[in-house]
């Protein structure tokens, strides 16, 4: 199984993990960081590390992140250059994180693959006919 982290500024991450909650249920193996007003860049770095801690036992492990160049994404890749199996993935959105959920038991390079096919097809604009 892939272990995921999901962090971004705000409550980005908390507040995406209760939708992903309600459609899919409780994930195992999931870890949640906020990145909130106040923070410093050390103590998200400090948490990160943790999550990644905790997640050890599995053989990788992904950091969703909201912005690439942000603090919750620049510390993630930061830690990924220490840290050999853990990948970090920007513009995360709900379709992508939803179907990460559902594919965790692929190689990495195939989750990776199918996880930024479903972020880009999920994106779609309204129009009327």
């Amino acid at each position: 199984m892939i272990g995921i982290i999901l962090s971004g500024h705000g409550h980005f991450a908390s507040g995406l993990y209760s939708s992903i909650k309600l459609i899919a249920g409780e994930q195992e193996n999931f870890e949640i960081i906020d990145y909130e007003e106040g923070m410093s860049a050390d103590t998200l770095a400090t948490r990160i590390e943790g999550a990644i801690q905790n997640l050890s036992s599995l053989k990788d492990i992904v950091v969703f992140t909201d912005i690439a160049g942000g603090t919750p994404f620049n510390e993630s890749a930061k830690l990924s250059v220490a840290h050999g199996n853990v990948r970090v993935l920007s513009g995360t959105n709900a379709p992508l994180l939803l179907d990460s959920c559902f594919k965790r038991n692929v190689s990495i390079d195939e989750f990776m693959e199918e996880i930024m096919q479903s972020g880009k097809e999920g994106v779609k604009v309204f129009k009327v006919k």
